[in-house]
């Protein structure tokens, strides 16, 4: 098996690195709508209280050779076509601050009589179930969304959806079966963190609706009640068209120290996908940044044979792999794409995921600060890598996929490096 990697093409590009190194022009979102592919790139700072501002798109119509800016309401239509007709589209959220409306008990006030099973009321806040720290500085607050007052308690996920038949989208709030949500709160200005699912919404081959998300920064082990500071990976499933959502998998970061690195943010970004021989294989991030001040940490993979019910235990995939994308062909392979540093192409060699090509190397994993407009001495790793590093894969046919990512060091007409979004397309040849 072969991967070809085609010619960069360029779909938008903003400031100089050296105005915003990082958080605009980041994050691209790929969606395919009938014969059109649609890019969703993220403009605004990389900060929860930026999370749903708008983004800009873009369209291609040609598969990627050429692209052109349409209006950011195109972002219902991307949403995921349903058995029913409907289409269900999950829109990122913005945090904000609590501070003003809820009471925060001081630390004083826990005692051994504390009771961390009783709900507070309307306006106050219990105290947290676990806190842990960012490698910044930053605090931060976990609570069991049971026990957190009814405004702040409820388990559900805004989303647009267009009925059957319909053009316009209609906002919903999808209820989603979670145990042991876990809500965090950040910092002396208490932000509190949405929960809307970070993962692409997919269909089964059950008919059923499939999306990966992950646990906030820190969470409560669903199998004992239990504080941990690392993330989880969860899996949810609606077999009623999106109308509720259930948690069908949970994978806990065991952080053992060895297999599994204390040095870690555990498993947070993820994704899935159903091989041929019926098998699902299921990716897993752990580095993150704010937590230990490393940019990149091991990938994990673990398989399922019984339909994602259980999972084997994961094992070390790759040197590391933010943000894993499967995307299979209809070819028979499955796609991976991973990154940071460097962004990295692989594909399934065999029918149940138990093997895979040796990775090509799309962009490298070495120093790329001397591309930038200004000669950097000693670069921060964002200089270094010059890159968001969060790839995305999209099938365009049966052997072929787009992959769209960010390059902090791409030139404009006039030579001058900018932050863009470029994209590739991938070939699987025998």
């Amino acid at each position: 098996m072969k991967l070809t990697i085609g010619k960069e093409i360029l779909i938008c590009q903003g400031m100089r690195p050296e105005e915003r190194l990082w958080g605009p022009y980041q994050f691209p979102l790929p969606y395919r709508l009938e014969d059109r592919i649609l890019v969703a790139v993220h403009v605004e700072e990389d900060t929860i209280e930026h999370f749903g501002l708008p983004w800009r798109w873009f369209e291609s119509r040609d598969d990627g050779e050429s692209w052109t800016e349409v209006d950011p309401s195109v972002a219902a239509q991307c949403g995921l076509l349903l058995p029913n007709g409907d289409r269900l589209y999950f829109p990122f959220e913005s945090g904000y601050s609590i501070k003003d409306q809820y009471t925060f008990p001081p630390q004083e006030m826990l005692t051994p009589g504390y009771d961390f099973t009783k709900q507070a009321e309307e306006g106050t806040m219990p105290f947290p179930d676990g806190m842990t720290g960012w490698w910044c500085g930053a605090t931060i607050r976990a609570y069991n969304a049971d026990r957190l007052p009814s405004s702040l308690a409820k388990k559900e996920w805004s989303a647009k959806r267009i009925p059957a038949g319909e053009t316009e989208a209609i906002d919903v709030k999808v209820p989603v079966d979670w145990p042991y949500l876990t809500r965090v709160v950040f910092n002396h200005d208490c932000v509190i963190k949405p929960i809307f699912p970070r993962g692409t919404p997919k269909l089964g081959p059950d008919g059923a609706i499939w999306i990966g998300t992950y646990s906030g920064e820190g969470h409560l082990n669903p199998e004992n009640g239990q504080y941990s500071p690392y993330y989880s990976a969860e899996l949810f499933r609606s077999v009623d068209n999106g109308h509720s959502f259930y948690q069908h998998a949970h994978m806990e970061y065991p952080a053992d120290g060895k297999e599994f690195p204390y040095l870690s943010g555990g498993f947070s970004d993820s994704d899935f996908a159903w091989m041929p021989d019926g098998s699902m294989v299921w990716f897993f991030r752990t580095a993150w940044y704010a937590s230990t001040g490393w940019e990149w940490a091991p990938m994990y993979m673990s398989r399922s044979t019984d339909d994602g019910k259980t999972w084997s235990k994961p094992e070390k995939f790759a040197f590391t792999g933010i943000l894993p994308r499967l995307c299979p062909l209809k070819c028979g392979t499955t796609l991976l794409c991973y990154a940071r540093p460097g962004i990295f192409i692989q594909a399934s060699c065999n029918d149940s995921g138990t093997a895979w090509s040796e990775p090509v190397e799309v962009m490298t994993p070495n120093d790329r600060s001397h591309l930038a407009n200004i000669p950097i001495d000693q670069p921060k790793f964002h200089e270094w890598d010059g890159a968001c590093n969060n790839p995305e894969l999209i099938a365009l046919d049966d052997r072929t996929a787009l992959l769209v990512y960010s390059d902090f060091y791409y030139p404009d007409a006039e030579g001058v490096k900018r932050k863009s979004i470029l994209c590739r397309k991938i070939t699987v040849e025998d």
